[in-house]
């Protein structure tokens, strides 16, 4: 059979034919996009995060970038664990012996951003009471950890829910949507290469699950920076308060930073998988 160029070879996670990276790989490409992510985006979790809570807008680095050491351990584990989920869940559902369909992928990147809520929780929630109040990893995290298990695991079932959509979008919508743009209109400027088609993918794939994923962050973020449950305690009640304080469209508050992070994220996740995972892992892709 022919070589295919590498700009066109499909990745091992946001093409089909997920199953050729081993989990050890799968880890190293998710910690790879994870770090990436943090380092060029940090600003707009920050600023997205400031206005769900009500707090003031800055644009200093000192603050923006607290927090960023728990952020790239969330993100980088976070990756890692999604990942590593997503190619297992393939592999349960393709039996490595075939490409996934978009559906295939679309649940399998649900599951594994689901299940990475484990991880993510913890992390997040150093990470944004680091934002609020200042103080180290060590010692945020030795306080949290000192509550006990209600405060370690405040708001992981919303962060759960907001990574399944996150991932069944960037696992699952985009590639599926980038392919279709690249076969089927690859003589317009939209599909006439892998980054235009990337590019036009992300724009239609990276709202609708900003859209959809954002209630639940919302929550989630309230939630985790109340850690004393002044005014946030449980989902439901949390949610209640932001819709009787702004109406429902408190739950979507922030939303223009989580977009603009997320279509640039997913772009960003979709190259390195696509064009870094082959150079990296050559072997893989013969």
């Amino acid at each position: 059979a022919p070589r295919v160029p590498l700009s066109h070879r499909s990745s091992a996670f946001l093409m089909p034919a997920p199953n050729r990276l081993s989990d050890l790989e799968n880890c190293a490409i998710g910690a790879i996009c994870g770090t990436a992510d943090t380092t060029l985006l940090q600003s707009t979790n920050y600023w997205k995060n400031a206005q769900q809570q009500r707090l003031p807008f800055t644009m200093n680095p000192a603050v923006l970038y607290r927090g960023y050491s728990a952020n790239v351990l969330n993100n980088g584990f976070c990756l890692m664990t999604q990942f590593y989920l997503n190619g297992i869940a393939k592999r349960m559902l393709t039996g490595g012996a075939r490409e996934a369909t978009p559906a295939e992928q679309i649940g399998s990147g649900f599951a594994a951003g689901l299940g990475s809520g484990v991880v993510c929780g913890p992390l997040e929630l150093i990470m944004i009471q680091q934002q609020r109040k200042g103080g180290t990893i060590l010692s945020v995290g030795g306080d949290l950890a000192r509550g006990g298990p209600s405060i370690v695991s405040r708001g992981m079932l919303a962060l759960g829910l907001r990574e399944g959509i996150y991932c069944a979008g960037f696992m699952g919508i985009l590639p599926a949507v980038r392919k279709h743009i690249r076969e089927t209109y690859a003589h317009t400027p939209f599909g006439q290469s892998e980054d235009a088609a990337r590019l036009t993918a992300t724009f239609i794939a990276g709202p609708i699950c900003a859209f959809a994923s954002h209630p639940p962050d919302t929550v989630k973020t309230c939630m985790q920076g109340d850690i004393e449950q002044v005014r946030f305690k449980g989902y439901g009640q949390s949610a209640g308060v932001l819709v009787a304080e702004s109406g429902i469209a408190a739950l979507w508050r922030g939303m223009p930073w989580r977009l603009f992070r997320q279509c640039c994220a997913v772009f960003l996740f979709d190259k390195i998988s696509a064009e870094v995972a082959p150079r990296l892992f050559p072997h893989a892709f013969r």
